[in-house]
């Protein structure tokens, strides 16, 4: 591949070359150190994933090496943009600087010298000036001792709340049994994001049919073998179906 990739560029047919990454550091280190022609990598990283998969320790490896880094999941897949449950919201309304938990998340990304760029997903024109106007204003090591402090103690409140990795990538579907995966994780998600509210329950009732529940599940593993994040899904499925789908 890396020969093709050689020949291309000699060719004019693209300028620079970098890999995006789903794996564990001690892998990322090899790929990094195996080729000297790397212009750049693509890194998951956000304030609750700081430490997963190459995390701050891969990126800190590649800026040394002299990549450019793309951080991709800023805000963890828009589950760091969630309206967030009253104790975690005591926390950001500590700060002096007030911003939306999406504009948090995304200034704790610009706060490091070695990002190079952040990818945030919008869906909406309204999110598209908040994360202009947020860039406008963000930079390297912007952020102060007491606001990293507080996303410090957000970080553990959420992680004490319940907080898995599904990044909503859509790869292990479409699933054999027809069970939802992606949207179940979504509302698992929020219920403990925020703090086990019952309207999650009523809306995990409307939106996800009898036909792709997650007591639909086979427990068949193919799901985990396509999943980047390597998430445990079928024993998050068990949970969600034993929180949700008890009465069904």
């Amino acid at each position: 591949m890396l020969e093709w990739a050689e020949k291309k560029m000699d060719e004019g047919k693209f300028r620079h070359l970098g890999f995006s990454f789903h794996d564990e550091y001690r892998v990322f280190k090899k790929i990094v150190d195996g080729y000297d022609g790397w212009t750049l990598c693509q890194i998951q990283y956000n304030y609750m994933e700081e430490q997963y998969q190459a995390g701050t320790k891969g990126l800190n490896y590649a800026a040394s090496k002299g990549l450019a880094v793309v951080v991709m999941e800023p805000i963890a897949g828009g589950r760091l943009a969630i309206k967030p449950p009253k104790e975690i919201q005591g926390f950001w309304d500590k700060a002096t600087i007030k911003r939306t938990p999406a504009e948090w998340a995304l200034q704790w990304v610009w706060n490091h010298p070695e990002v190079s760029v952040a990818l945030s997903g919008m869906s909406t024109f309204e999110q598209v000036k908040e994360n202009v106007e947020s860039a406008n204003i963000s930079g390297a090591n912007m952020l102060t001792d007491k606001e990293l402090s507080i996303i410090s103690q957000v970080r553990r409140r959420y992680k004490r709340l319940g907080f898995i990795g599904c990044t909503g990538c859509r790869y292990c579907m479409p699933c054999p049994e027809g069970v939802n995966v992606p949207e179940i994780f979504s509302f698992y998600n929020e219920y403990y994001v925020r703090n086990s509210n019952d309207e999650i329950k009523r809306k995990y009732w409307e939106h996800i049919t009898p036909e792709s529940q997650a007591k639909r599940c086979a427990r068949c593993g193919r799901c985990e073998e396509l999943c980047p994040q390597h998430l445990q899904i079928r024993e998050i499925l068990s949970s969600a179906a034993m929180l949700f789908e008890e009465d069904t």
